[in-house]
């Protein structure tokens, strides 16, 4: 077994299995674009891998990811060449997850919000924690729905239950995210990563050859859709990140954490 560390992702190998956690668990696992660009150079790399059976992607402490991070949203809304370059290294990440050739499976260990749920969309296979929710909550801040979204959720569970989730930005607890085809199968918290390596084990054994092409024939489902929504859906989101709406929203959330900080008198 061998592995290795930086800030944001914890990255170890076990054989013909890769194990990838998201390491901000003080923030819960909350994606800027460090950790972002991070794990599309990480996909970019493994995707050349021929000797990788399996990748599994999980979160660090409780949660999965918690979505963006906070300053990432202050930024995207003040600085419109900050919000551009976050948007093009999004669609970047979107297409390297899309081009691994091995199957990715998420473990989904805790929340998974907005970018986490869209990573977790990305996988091709998902493994629940009870104790675990998603939700994509983009329209409660003002902006558009996440990418990868856009077009993995209604191939996955169909467009009015797409249209539900998003326009409400609801959480949706483990069973229910079973029952609308955005997980697998519930795993007990304390055995999600151990069912996860079975699940990649059981993988490796099959011939290589024919589970990556598979792969590349089921996913262009998603990569056609993609090619077809992404350029005007990141158009979008930019316009929506420098809107009053989401400005006004920002603003809000600003003057609740200042409040919170502020000392008791």
């Amino acid at each position: 077994m061998s592995g290795n560390q930086s800030d944001e992702l914890l990255i170890e190998r076990d054989g013909g299995i890769c194990v990838v956690t998201l390491n901000r668990p003080d923030s819960m696992n909350a994606a800027g674009p460090s950790m972002l660009f991070a794990l599309t150079e990480l996909a970019e790399s493994l995707a050349k891998d021929d000797e990788l059976s399996a990748v599994i992607i999980t979160g660090a402490g409780k949660a999965f990811s918690a979505g963006g991070d906070f300053e990432h949203f202050v930024k995207t809304s003040k600085e419109p060449d900050y919000a551009k370059a976050t948007l093009a290294n999004a669609r970047r990440f979107i297409e390297a997850m899309l081009a691994l050739p091995m199957p990715v499976i998420a473990a989904v260990n805790g929340p998974a919000v907005g970018f986490g749920a869209t990573m977790a969309a990305l996988c091709d296979l998902v493994l629940i924690s009870d104790k675990a929710f998603i939700a994509e909550p983009h329209i409660n801040i003002g902006l558009v729905l996440g990418d990868g979204i856009a077009v993995t959720w209604p191939l996955m569970m169909g467009m009015l239950k797409a249209k539900e989730l998003i326009y409400t930005g609801k959480r949706i607890g483990a069973q229910d995210a079973v029952a609308c085809g955005l997980a697998n199968r519930v795993v007990e918290h304390e055995q999600l990563l151990t069912e996860a390596r079975a699940l990649a084990a059981e993988l490796a054994k099959q011939p290589r050859g024919a589970l990556r092409e598979s792969k590349s024939l089921l996913n262009l489902y998603v990569r056609r859709n993609i090619e077809t929504v992404l350029e005007e859906l990141i158009e979008r989101q930019f316009a929506r990140t420098q809107g009053p709406e989401h400005g006004a929203i920002v603003a809000g959330m600003i003057a609740k954490q200042k409040r919170n900080q502020s000392p008791v008198k």
